[in-house]
C-alpha cells in the first residue's frame, strides 16, 4: 500500500490515502488501475498511514491538516472499512482530525454515494468525472457501464439536497481524448445551476498508458497532458454559467506519485 505527503507552498500538510492494494476499475488514464485489485484494506491498515504520516510530521513540527482518499483504490468498493478509518480518524479521543477536512473520491459507485450522504453530510464528497458525456467517459471509464452519467447525476443532486454541500468534480485533461472544445460547453451545461466546483487535472505523461483511441487513430496514440490554452477555455466556459473551478497543481511526479501514478514504480521493479 501506498500513501503520500503533499506539502503545500503555503504550509499545510494533506495525506493521500489509499484504501485498497491496486484498483479494479481500470480507468484507461490511471496506472494503478493496470495493476487489478490485488484486496481491500483494512480499517486498521488505512489508519495506520494518517498515524504513520502525523507522526513523520510531528518529527518536523509540523501538523497534518487534511485527509484525502485519493489514493490506490475505489473507496466506496470498501465502504465499510473506509466508513470506520473516517469515524477513528475524527474521533476527538483518537486523531481528532475535522470531518470537514476530509475528501473522499469516487469515481461514481452510486450505492456508496447515498450511504455517504447519511453517514458523513460533513465530510467532502469528490467525484472522479472526467468527461461530461455518455460516450466521452465509456472510452476511459468502464465504470460509466454500470453507472452512467444520468443516474450519477441525479444521485448527486440527491446528495447536495440532504447535505447541502458542493461537489468537488476531478476533470483530467488529456490532449485530443477529454478536452476537446465541445466538451467544455457539455460540461458546463452539465454542471449548470448545480452545487459544483471543478478541479482540472493535467494528465501526468509519465504513466505510459495507451489511450484507446485518440482522433480515431486505431492504433492508438500515448496520451499526452492538454495545453495551458485549452485549459483556460474550459475554465471560461465554466465561469460563464458561474461555476468554479481550479488547475491542480502537480506534487508527487518525481517519485512516481502524481495522480495516477501509485504503485506503478514498484510494480515496475518486481
Amino acid at each position: 500500500m501506498e500513501a503520500v505527503i503533499m506539502r503545500h507552498l503555503s504550509g499545510r500538510n494533506t495525506l493521500c490515502v489509499s484504501s485498497q492494494i491496486g484498483c479494479p476499475m481500470g480507468c484507461t488514464f490511471c496506472a494503478t488501475g493496470k495493476l487489478g485489485l490485488t484486496r481491500n484494506l483494512e480499517f486498521y491498515e488505512i489508519v495506520e498511514q494518517i498515524m504513520i504520516a502525523v507522526h513523520e510530521l510531528a518529527l518536523e513540527d509540523k501538523k497534518l491538516r487534511n485527509v484525502v482518499y485519493m489514493g490506490m483504490g475505489e473507496p466506496f468498493l470498501n465502504y465499510d472499512n473506509v466508513k470506520q478509518s473516517i469515524e477513528i480518524a475524527c474521533a476527538q479521543k483518537k486523531l481528532d482530525l475535522s470531518n470537514r477536512r476530509i475528501t473522499v473520491s469516487t469515481c461514481g459507485i452510486i450505492p456508496g454515494i447515498k450511504r455517504f450522504a447519511v453517514d458523513f453530510p460533513q465530510t467532502s464528497l469528490a467525484i472522479s468525472l472526467h468527461a461530461p458525456t455518455d460516450e466521452a467517459r465509456c472510452k476511459i471509464m468502464p465504470v460509466e457501464q454500470t453507472y452512467p452519467l444520468a443516474d450519477l447525476m441525479k444521485a448527486l443532486d440527491e446528495y447536495t439536497l440532504s447535505t447541502n454541500k458542493r461537489v468537488f468534480y476531478e476533470y483530467i485533461m488529456i490532449n485530443g481524448l477529454t478536452d476537446r472544445p465541445e466538451y467544455a460547453t457539455a460540461l458546463a451545461n452539465l454542471l449548470k445551476s448545480r452545487l459544483a466546483h471543478v478541479n482540472f487535472i493535467p494528465y501526468n505523461p509519465g504513466e505510459g498508458v495507451i489511450s484507446p483511441l485518440i482522433r480515431g487513430d486505431e492504433r492508438g496514440l500515448p496520451m499526452r497532458p492538454t495545453s495551458k490554452i485549452m485549459i483556460k477555455k474550459f475554465q471560461d466556459a465554466l465561469e460563464a454559467v458561474g461555476i468554479p473551478s481550479t488547475v491542480r497543481h502537480t506534487m508527487g511526479d518525481d517519485i512516481d506519485a502524481a495522480c495516477g501514478q501509485l504503485a506503478l514504480k514498484e510494480q515496475d521493479k518486481k
